[in-house]
């Protein structure tokens, strides 16, 4: 399964693309302001000085120059440099400056001014561009610390919801994760500030609370039908002494229903020990391995009554274990290999581990997967290590002792 990308990642991702787009944006308009700037104070000068000439002409009847603005009041007087901004076309729109770079760093502006007689005057702007790019390095550092506010406001602004919203998030698994779900305590979330990530406390901390009444149900059913069928097995289990002292000892069906009664003994104490209900504590005994598989083996062949053939491989390995605990692993994974398994079963002991192989049957009998799941259960609780697999269509389990 494709993991996806975690909340905190994508909202790092989202930001930086935000981040990146507002400081085009910020760099951007201002430098469009700027441009816009010096062109309309071009626009203004001519103007201005379109005023001043109609004033001057009118004073002195003479035309107003300077090094960079000379004023015409006959286009044919205009010279072959200034009607090319127009490809020598007489412009005729009034107060509309056009621009021609022809000259290296100097730039030529025209526009035509309508003086109040309704005569036009002619305004030519020549001007050097490095003149204002003087400023350049004082916009420049405007613009500088224009991107420098916005990059100290937004990346703030992302630390700050993400310190609000994501932590939080990581609080809450975090609280989930390292909750003790054995001890049956109740889980204590942490506070939140906004209403949306409580009511997904709320939520959880309900499901969870409902989850550990249906949990606390079936702990007691199984604990009290555990304890009370100590009574049924302790009576058939006198019957069975009765008549092992008046037979003097036991013999086919009755052995067996004898034997299968202690076994009922033992996994009625191991449920009751799992579940830490109030029992003596299970004490640890000498066991032997090869001598606990060959009698689970023949018990188990005995009860399924098949004909399949189990391949035992084991040494004299000798450990100091819970014997119950494990009689009922050893019990269901040879009842599993058997109901489930096909043309031979291989049961390998090397000291402390023991592997059980066998090829599925197409007749697979189901079951309720109860046997497998108690397994996975015991050897958590009892810190021992094993794993199962099926593989094609071969089951594999492996069980090692710590």
């Amino acid at each position: 399964m494709k993991h996806k990308m975690s909340l905190k990642r994508v909202y790092q991702c989202y930001g930086v693309v935000f981040l990146a787009v507002t400081l085009l944006i910020n760099m951007f308009i201002p430098l469009c302001m700027m441009c816009t700037g010096m062109f309309s104070m071009h626009d203004i000068t001519m103007r201005s000085a379109a005023q001043a000439a109609e004033q001057y002409l009118a004073d002195t009847g003479n035309l107003y120059q300077t090094d960079n603005i000379k004023i015409y009041t006959d286009w044919n007087s205009v010279p072959e440099q200034v009607k090319s901004i127009t490809q020598g076309i007489k412009p005729t729109g009034l107060n509309e400056v056009e621009y021609h770079h022809h000259n290296g760093q100097f730039i030529d502006a025209i526009m035509v001014y309508q003086q109040a007689s309704g005569q036009n005057l002619y305004v030519w702007l020549n001007y050097n561009v490095t003149h204002d790019l003087e400023f350049a390095p004082k916009n420049m550092a405007a613009l500088g610390l224009l991107i420098t506010m916005t990059f100290g406001v937004v990346a703030s602004l992302a630390f700050y919801l993400q310190s609000r919203v994501i932590s939080p998030v990581h609080q809450i698994s975090r609280a989930i994760k390292q909750h003790d779900w054995q001890k049956m305590q109740s889980l204590n979330f942490p506070q939140q500030c906004y209403s949306e990530l409580q009511s997904i406390v709320d939520a959880l901390d309900i499901s969870i609370r409902q989850l550990k009444e249906a949990q606390q149900r079936e702990l007691s059913f199984l604990r009290f039908a555990s304890h009370e069928l100590r009574t049924p097995i302790a009576i058939c289990q006198s019957s069975f002494d009765i008549l092992t002292l008046q037979q003097g000892k036991l013999e086919g069906p009755t052995l067996h229903a004898s034997q299968a009664t202690s076994q009922m003994k033992s996994i009625t104490e191991t449920l009751l020990w799992m579940m830490s209900s109030e029992c003596s504590a299970m004490q640890s005994s000498p066991v032997k391995l090869d001598e606990l598989l060959r009698k689970i083996i023949f018990d188990q062949q005995y009860a399924q009554g098949d004909d399949i053939q189990i391949e035992l491989i084991c040494d004299d390995t000798e450990l100091i274990v819970l014997k119950e605990p494990l009689t009922i692993i050893l019990n269901n994974l040879v009842r599993n290999s058997l109901e489930h398994g096909a043309r031979g079963v291989r049961i390998e002991q090397s000291g402390k581990r023991i592997d059980i192989t066998n090829i599925v049957s197409p007749h697979n009998r189901s079951g309720f997967g109860l046997g497998l799941m108690l397994v996975e259960r015991l050897a958590k609780q009892l810190d021992w290590q094993y794993h199962s697999t099926t593989v094609d269509n071969k089951f594999h389990a492996s069980l090692i002792i710590t």
